[in-house]
């Protein structure tokens, strides 16, 4: 059956959608609990953002039928002329908003774009120096419980703990010991601004790639508010998700030099079959960053974090390194005495999703911070008095009464999702 334009309806999730409640009831009441849940929370979890209605339709497209094996011009199955188009347009798309000197846009997510950039300059055992995980990267940049230690020799750097800025000093001396064949930088916590410059310097000086991974602030650096890694590091990659505010996806952008070896890598290295339907939500998705509208959104989302920082810290928070230069920033709890676990858990219940986070240096077995970001609440056009009704409520919750006071802070919540609902942004 096909849909019209998606409508959003009063009770979260789109009218199209009651055609599977007359097929499938119980799959329905999941698609509408969802909807609701997320017309009514705050949603803070730094890595979350609302698609475009346009985006959610091309995910649900015709191209979900079709099956392309290969690449642009050369697929293995025929009736794929459109699936060319789709594929060149998005990556098109990517180089012109990057200055990207080629691009790969068919990795399912961050995480395969990564292991198929690494594939690209490394043999497995290689050396890759990294950002420690401690203070924030991803974990598949090395982390002990992922199969890039495993495939990997990894060696850490990590921050200043006097500046609290990146240890560049001694990412510079370890690399000269260590000799990696790639230095990894990026970051699913860290705050501030990364000098890629800086890195390119130190790499290459030590024979090295760099290889970034933007996969958190892919659409602040198309809205020119986050540092740009493209003239510097040999390959960068990338989600759509995020702070793109697109589907949850991948791509890579790397030198033209590089380029055959990231084709290769991505097919037939890692991937085969293309998710169609998700690279046409991402053409539209990066499409959009060419816009005023978009651009604004992404100062808009930087503001807000600064500005929650702020009204944060004078409710008697502490934000590691004191501030945040993106959309992303890292609350230390240890002056209310509890622990990040806890806290998210009551957040949770009342109606404010983030999550639990260790604090670099902090030698406590249980995290005691949380990681909190501004992408969602500035898509509903939220500004500095709500960030301050929420830090409000922020500080409700983390005194020592605060477990009394969940369903109060509930209905404040409350409040505050209808008054900027997301049918309203969709």
């Amino acid at each position: 059956m096909c849909c019209g334009i998606l409508d959003w309806n009063t009770q979260g999730g789109f009218k199209e959608m009651e055609i599977v409640a007359n097929k499938d009831v119980e799959l329905f009441k999941i698609l509408k609990n969802e909807s609701k849940r997320e017309e009514n929370t705050l949603e803070m979890v730094a890595s979350e953002s609302i698609q475009p209605n346009e985006a959610l339709y091309l995910a649900g497209s015709a191209f979900n039928n079709k099956t392309a094996v290969g690449r642009i011009g050369n697929q293995r199955l025929k009736g794929s002329i459109y699936a060319d188009e789709v594929e060149k347009l998005c990556k098109d798309r990517v180089m012109q908003i990057f200055g990207a000197e080629h691009a790969n846009v068919v990795t399912y997510s961050g995480s395969v774009a990564n292991f198929c950039a690494y594939n690209a300059v490394l043999n497995p055992g290689d050396r890759v120096l990294a950002l420690d995980p401690v203070t924030g990267s991803h974990q598949s940049h090395g982390g002990k419980n992922n199969i890039s230690s495993k495939l990997y020799s990894f060696k850490y750097f990590g921050l200043n703990e006097q500046t609290l800025d990146i240890d560049y000093e001694g990412a510079d001396r370890i690399c000269k010991e260590f000799r990696p064949k790639l230095i990894v930088i990026g970051s699913a916590a860290y705050s501030r601004k990364i000098d890629y410059a800086r890195l390119a310097d130190i790499a290459h000086k030590n024979g090295a790639f760099l290889m970034a991974d933007i996969a958190h602030f892919s659409g602040l650096v198309a809205g020119g508010v986050s540092p740009d890694p493209v003239p510097y590091a040999d390959i960068v990659t990338a989600s759509t998700t995020k702070t793109m505010c697109g589907p949850h996806s991948g791509f890579i952008m790397c030198k033209k030099e590089l380029a055959q070896r990231v084709e290769d890598s991505v097919y037939p290295g890692y991937v085969a079959s293309l998710h169609l339907q998700t690279i046409s939500a991402m053409a539209y998705a990066i499409g959009r960053a060419k816009s005023a509208e978009f651009v604004e959104l992404m100062q808009k989302i930087v503001h807000n974090a600064k500005y929650m920082c702020l009204a944060l810290q004078k409710r008697g928070f502490d934000i590691f390194t004191g501030g945040t230069d993106c959309h992303m920033f890292l609350v230390d709890l240890r002056p209310f005495g509890i622990d990040g676990v806890t806290f998210a858990d009551r957040l949770e219940r009342a109606g404010i999703n983030v999550n639990s986070k260790g604090i670099p240096f902090d030698d406590s077995v249980v995290a005691r911070g949380i990681r909190a970001g501004t992408t969602v609440l500035t898509q509903r056009k939220m500004s500095e008095k709500e960030m301050d009704e929420i830090a409000d409520l922020f500080l409700m919750l983390a005194q020592k009464d605060g477990e009394n006071r969940v369903e109060e802070a509930l209905n404040k919540v409350k409040a505050l999702c209808e008054k900027f609902p997301i049918k309203d942004i969709i």
